[in-house]
């Protein structure tokens, strides 16, 4: 078991595909609710024990409010490891994470995984459309803040993402209609986060001395909270087999594309303080 700090951990993901890792929340769910790690699922400490044995073999990251519950979970997982994955505790815990905490549980009712696997594609492929629907309007309305570049490129990387929501939409049904004809007709009213998209356009226009940060902040949030929903999801659809399944397989090329757009912004953002 070793130690990793928030830092490094904001850093390993960076870095890391999806697949190959898995952070735990060991808290109560009521301090999930409040604000918890991007990605990260809930597995309270008092269930932990009869579970631990189930876990995925995957390199494991637990953390916990500073680092104590987590300490005796990453111990546990440890005794328990017998395929040599790496396991680490988050040193210092959630109080030592000082990137984007994401408020309240991910919405994942927005994708409804219980439906046909077409159903559930074509749903990502809307939340996508309302994050390009988002930042087509930021460069028409804020012309002025000079972000025009940026958000040009994670705009036309949401409609990228809706492409390659429908290409694994293409290998499950290869009859299915064309891009296009699933696409176009979309309303895009759903952000990613579950927010409506009026209500986000909107708050860009309020109370903000500073638009372009206000902009910035705003999309970081966003991707931060697309790819918590897509890092979520990829999880809860495994195959109870362990057989490859195509959901779980769109779901984390989306949050792989997704910590793309993240890095993107805030660079900008860091850039503009």
């Amino acid at each position: 078991m070793k130690k990793i700090t928030a830092r490094e951990l904001r850093e390993y993901q960076e870095r890391e595909d999806e697949r190959s890792y898995l952070i735990i929340d060991v808290r109560q769910m009521a301090e999930y609710e409040k604000g918890h790690i991007p990605g990260s699922l809930i597995l309270p400490l008092d269930e932990f024990e009869e579970q631990v044995d189930q876990l995925p073999e995957k390199h494991l990251v637990f953390y916990c409010r500073s680092g104590v519950r987590s300490y005796a979970a990453a111990l546990t997982a440890d005794f328990f490891n017998e395929a040599g994955k790496e396991i680490y505790n988050l040193e210092g815990g959630f109080l030592a994470w000082d990137g984007f905490d994401i408020k309240g549980i991910p919405l994942v009712e927005r994708i409804n995984i219980d439906m046909e696997m077409d159903a559930v594609l074509t749903s990502a492929m809307n939340l996508e459309k309302g994050a390009f629907l988002f930042y087509d309007h930021v460069m028409e309305r804020y012309p002025e803040t000079g972000l025009d570049h940026v958000v040009r490129q994670v705009r036309d990387g949401e409609l990228g993402h809706a492409k390659l929501i429908y290409s694994h939409l293409k290998k499950i049904a290869p009859d299915c209609p064309s891009f296009e004809e699933i696409y176009t007709p979309l309303k895009g009213d759903i952000l990613e986060g579950g927010h409506k998209l009026n209500e986000m356009l909107a708050s860009l226009d309020r109370g903000s001395d500073n638009r372009k940060l206000n902009i910035l902040e705003t999309a970081v949030t966003m991707e931060y909270m697309a790819f918590d929903l897509y890092r979520v999801i990829s999880e809860k659809v495994q195959d109870d087999n362990n057989e490859d399944n195509p959901l779980q397989e769109a779901f984390y090329s989306l949050s792989q594309a997704e910590k793309a757009h993240m890095k993107i912004l805030l660079q900008c953002l860091e850039e503009s303080l």
